[in-house]
């Protein structure tokens, strides 16, 4: 039974090891989950047979579950993108922990679709890094507290590119890259930076822009304190089919429903509160 937990100790203790030195993805996320799991079954089993309770044994693998998923996801990303995520999110200290958040939300939409493993890897892994392109705008445009004008605008709407072209340079994040350009895209077709429309818009990137927008309007910025949920809820449900997939705004509805206790309108575009700010990008929140 010793042999049974030592070698069950020793396959988790691997496995977050490697997770700690970034090396997470250098398995598969099949591989990685089934060492956990055996490794699990075999501490597990070595318990049940034997009553000596090895306390090394069990604090490692409590330790192998810690962690959320978002950290697997940031572990695998090189020093430097974090490092561009942190800038960015310097330039505007209201936006700090925006692009996790975001993250989070979208796997969470994502796993509530049933994506494959490495579709929710792409997601998250884009979704963290959807505003990079940021660090290449002016801070004063960032943090202005007002509407944007023309020429602001269009600086602003550069940042998808600018962070696409950040990342195609490494091989490992090619599959964020949709993420990245087209978080902005709408499903009318009036978004940028390519005017794409409805089913034109990579699903991740659908995704990723009801993730983006749903914190955007929550979080407090520069030029507003955040919305009630309540309130950044009916703003998505009013944008369904025209600003985001439809889709999709049922998924955040169940979503919010389930998980945070909030309810829908009780029909799109029966919207009592004022959303001036509909089809200002800076106002709700120039993500």
């Amino acid at each position: 039974m010793q042999f049974s937990l030592a070698g069950a100790a020793a396959m988790v203790a691997a496995s977050v090891s490697s997770l700690r030195l970034g090396e997470l993805f250098h398995l598969s996320w099949w591989d990685y989950h089934g060492y956990l799991l055996a490794g699990f079954v075999g501490a597990v089993v070595g318990i049940a047979v034997s009553s000596r309770r090895n306390r090394a044994v069990i604090d490692t693998i409590a330790d192998a579950f810690d962690d959320s998923p978002i950290v697997h996801i940031e572990s695998g990303y090189p020093e430097a993108l974090r490092a561009l995520v942190s800038a960015v999110e310097a330039k505007d200290p209201y936006t700090h922990g925006h692009s996790r958040r975001t993250a989070e939300l979208a796997a969470r939409l994502g796993s509530r679709m049933r994506l494959g493993t490495d579709d929710l890897r792409a997601l998250t892994r884009g979704a963290y890094l959807h505003d990079v392109g940021k660090i290449g705008i002016d801070e004063a445009i960032l943090n202005k507290p007002g509407v944007l004008d023309p020429r602001e605008r269009r600086d602003v709407e550069r940042h998808p590119v600018l962070g696409a072209e950040m990342v195609r340079s490494a091989p490992s994040l090619a599959e964020t890259i949709d993420v990245i350009r087209h978080h902005h895209e709408r499903w009318d077709g009036h978004g940028y930076p390519d005017g794409l429309v409805a089913r034109e818009i990579p699903l991740l990137a659908r995704i990723t822009a009801v993730a983006d927008v749903w914190d955007a309007l929550t979080s407090d910025r520069s030029y507003r304190p955040g919305w009630d949920p309540a309130d950044a809820l009916a703003h998505i449900v009013a944008g369904a089919s025209t600003h985001f997939d439809p889709a999709l705004v049922d998924l955040l509805v169940e979503f919010a429903y389930t998980d945070l206790g909030v309810r829908a309108p009780s029909a799109r575009g029966d919207v009592t509160v004022a959303v001036t700010a509909v089809e200002n990008c800076h106002e709700i929140g120039a993500t």
